[in-house]
């Protein structure tokens, strides 16, 4: 099988890649903190200290990274995989990252005349240890084709929306109605704890009702330990949300309930939670109302 690329081995990244090695890929996996690969070293992954280096070796790179800056970064920074990358060669970008930041990364590949996919997924950490994120993907259709056996071992549902920066904003779109859909959460569970409703029983009856969407039905164990260790930081979601806000400035569109939500995640930053998992908004909430709970 081919060999590929993957740049960015922190908690999303490496179980991917471990779902890649598992179905018969090689992989070259570079990271700015060498630790975060030695796991995929192990199981008989080749680490490359720059993406410089490893776009020499790859026809395929895959990367998965934080920021749209780190992104700008990879492929265009002094050791960016655009100074090396081959002609024809294919670089998937599955990052949520603002999309005029994509769009400068497109052009960087495509003056070199390779193809860019941006292949945003959905899900959290669990999801991409059991291949079962979804795939946003648009791009070049040939290059998406190809890449496309890949990103079922990724991924168990793929969508193909266009032919450039599409699946930045779908997966905006989604992040924005994911992050309102919390803040909704830990308001109803507010309203609840200060009216006296038990605790376990109101988040087995809110999580059990029609109101609950799939995201937040999978937190309802965490909800009643009340256990925010992250799978997705406050951090993550704040970024995001900013993303989708200024997407609605620049098209002159009302977002009232994200304007609010994004004030929420951004205030987890000024009380030390910006590293808690996003469901973690409900302890804004409890502090802004009053509300003491161990």
């Amino acid at each position: 099988m081919q060999k590929l690329g993957w740049i960015g081995t922190g908690k999303m990244g490496v179980p991917m890649c471990k779902r890649l090695m598992d179905a018969g890929y090689g992989l070259y996996v570079c990271d700015v903190v060498k630790a975060n690969s030695d796991s995929l070293v192990s199981m008989g992954a080749t680490f490359v200290p720059t993406p410089m280096e490893l776009a020499e070796k790859t026809d395929i790179t895959f990367s998965i990274i934080p920021t749209a800056a780190v992104l700008k970064e990879i492929v265009t920074g002094e050791n960016g995989l655009a100074k090396t990358i081959k002609e024809g060669s294919i670089y998937v970008d599955m990052s949520t990252v603002d999309p005029d930041s994509s769009a400068v990364v497109n052009a960087a590949i495509e003056e070199k005349g390779s193809k860019f996919i941006r292949a945003c997924v959905t899900g959290s950490v669990a999801y991409a240890e059991a291949g079962t994120l979804g795939g946003l993907n648009s791009g070049d259709k040939k290059a998406y084709d190809t890449v496309l056996p890949m990103l079922k071992v990724l991924t168990d549902r793929q969508y193909y929306l266009g032919a450039g920066e599409e699946a930045r904003y779908m997966k905006i779109i989604i992040n924005m109605m994911l992050g309102s859909c919390m803040q909704a959460m830990a308001e109803s569970l507010v309203m609840g704890e200060a009216v006296g409703m038990d605790w376990e029983l109101m988040v087995d009856a809110i999580t059990d009702s029609a109101a609950a969407c799939p995201a937040v039905r999978f937190k309802k164990e965490r909800f009643k330990a009340r256990d925010f260790s992250p799978m997705s930081t406050a951090e993550i979601m704040d970024k995001d949300m900013d993303i989708a806000l200024d997407i609605a400035k620049k098209n002159r569109l009302a977002v009232p309930l994200a304007s609010i939500a994004r004030q929420m995640y951004s205030s987890m930053g000024s009380t030390g939670r910006f590293g808690l998992d996003f469901s973690a908004v409900l302890l804004q909430n409890e502090d802004l109302n009053g509300i003491k709970k161990t």
